[in-house]
């Protein structure tokens, strides 16, 4: 093999062994800094030159979404979600985004978009997502609360992102059922959930 070549491959590999390490630190970085709370930060590195070149698009929305949502800034969540679910996904991703996008619009209290998402749930996703996504919108616009006692049975082993999310179905089926004060308990098991950043959107 001609010396050139060689050069030509080792400068290959060895740029494609660093793109990936500064892509993974990168990735690291924004997350450290958004689970930590310090979202102005994590929106600076964001648009940091390496991240935006390093990055695939889909993870730059992603990410710019979360911080976003964690912002309260629900004007450029929407952007951010709305695009992702434009972009030419795999059908695995867009049901993941589909399933996102549904929780978003959910907590936003915003109905006829979460039931179109739930209409294409039915479409994309596995059928244990799209009958959470009917559940969860029957409880939050239907008025639906013959689910209190299953659900908190599944506190006890629950990850945070669900458990969070479970603390928001819970107080809802509360209110539905007109016992505020067992809603303002779970509201505030989930406001605090939510400060730390276990939000039921997730990502």
């Amino acid at each position: 093999m001609r010396p050139e070549v060689i050069i030509f491959i080792v400068v290959l590999v060895a740029y494609f062994l660093l793109s990936t390490a500064v892509r993974q630190y990168m990735d690291m970085k924004i997350q450290a800094l958004y689970n930590a709370g310090l979202y102005d930060e994590a929106m600076k590195t964001l648009n940091n030159f390496f991240a935006r070149v390093l990055l695939t698009t889909y993870r730059q929305y992603l990410l710019r979404f979360m911080v976003h949502e964690a912002q309260g800034d629900h004007e450029m969540a929407t952007r951010m979600i709305e695009i992702m679910l434009r972009m030419r996904n795999s059908k695995k991703r867009q049901a993941q985004v589909i399933a996102l996008a549904f929780n978003y619009y959910v907590s936003l209290g915003n109905k006829k978009r979460a039931k179109e998402l739930m209409e294409q749930s039915k479409r994309y996703c596995d059928q244990s997502v799209a009958s959470d996504c009917q559940l969860t919108y029957d409880i939050v616009f239907g008025k639906r609360h013959d689910c209190i006692d299953r659900m908190v049975r599944m506190l006890d082993s629950a990850q945070p992102q669900l458990k969070s999310k479970l603390y928001f179905l819970i107080a809802k089926q509360y209110r539905n059922a007109g016992d505020a004060k067992s809603a303002r308990k779970y509201e505030q098991l989930f406001d605090e959930l939510v400060q730390e950043g276990a939000g039921p959107t997730g990502a």
